[in-house]
């Protein structure tokens, strides 16, 4: 047994998953890396438990990560023996259809229509150049054990949860499922993997550095400070944005001032 192995047996929470089992009666086995600290960390428990030269990482670039991010990712694919590069198109499907956002205006009568210049639901763009390329391209390769980094407490509410089956017959394991954050970068710590920079200002890693919606996410101060050029870039994307939404927050502003002038009369 490893150092690192007895540190996930006794300082960690269970990972709620016999790996070389699961693996062994798989024909297909995978894992969806994003370059993110979760799924890194799943990557290192295959890695140091010797499983990794069995497992498929499938990698969706959106064309939009931070400079940090991706090194994670060329860090990973320089020793993953079976490593699958997507590469997409994010910022050009904006061009497209849309830029995303977290509020979407309307005119109370219909929603905004999609295309140049237009705004559409932030699930919408996440759905087009994030999850469907990945499960497309995961599904033609007969994967049918699937290992995600997913935890239940980043989630209100897990999408699927440990042992499920997917549509085509899939078996999805979620190892971290009850691991905290904490636990995530202290057995990352253990194994020496690298942490992107981020992490010291945030706990999660966004999937596009210039995305115009997920504004939970602070991506702003952290632009501004590290990455000035991509700041700049967000900043003229939010602009048209923030020009749709004004009217919109005025509009809603004078009918709630008005509803409480007739309660106070």
């Amino acid at each position: 047994m490893t150092p690192a192995d007895t540190f996930v047996r006794t300082a960690l929470p269970p990972i709620g998953t016999d790996l070389r089992a699961a693996i062994e009666a798989a024909a297909r086995p995978a894992a969806a890396f994003s370059g993110g600290k979760d799924s890194l960390a799943v990557v290192y428990l295959l890695r140091e438990a010797g499983l990794l030269d069995r497992v498929t990482l499938y990698h969706l670039d959106t064309g939009d990560l931070l400079p940090e991010v991706r090194e994670i990712v060329d860090h990973v694919k320089a020793f993953a023996p079976r490593f699958v590069h997507l590469q997409g198109d994010v910022l050009g499907w904006i061009e497209r259809n849309g830029a995303p956002s977290d509020l979407v205006p309307g005119n109370g009568r219909e929603p905004p229509g999609t295309g140049p210049g237009s705004i559409v639901q932030r699930y919408a763009c996440c759905y087009a150049n994030l999850m469907l390329p990945l499960w497309e391209r995961i599904a033609a390769d007969g994967v049918d054990l699937l290992f995600r980094g997913t935890r239940r407490d980043d989630l209100p509410r897990l999408p699927a949860d440990d042992g499920a089956i997917l549509p085509g017959g899939m078996l999805l394991r979620l190892p971290l499922r009850e691991w905290k954050a904490e636990d995530v970068f202290r057995y990352l710590r253990s194994v020496g993997a690298p942490i992107a920079r981020l992490y010291h200002h945030k706990t999660q890693s966004p999937e596009c550095a210039r995305c115009t919606a997920w504004w939970h996410e602070s991506r702003a101060a952290y632009l501004r400070q590290f990455y000035p050029d991509l700041f700049a870039d967000y900043r003229k994307r939010l602009a048209p944005i923030a020009s749709a939404l004004l009217p919109v927050v005025d509009a809603v502003t004078a009918a709630h001032a008005a509803i409480l002038e007739r309660t106070d009369a």
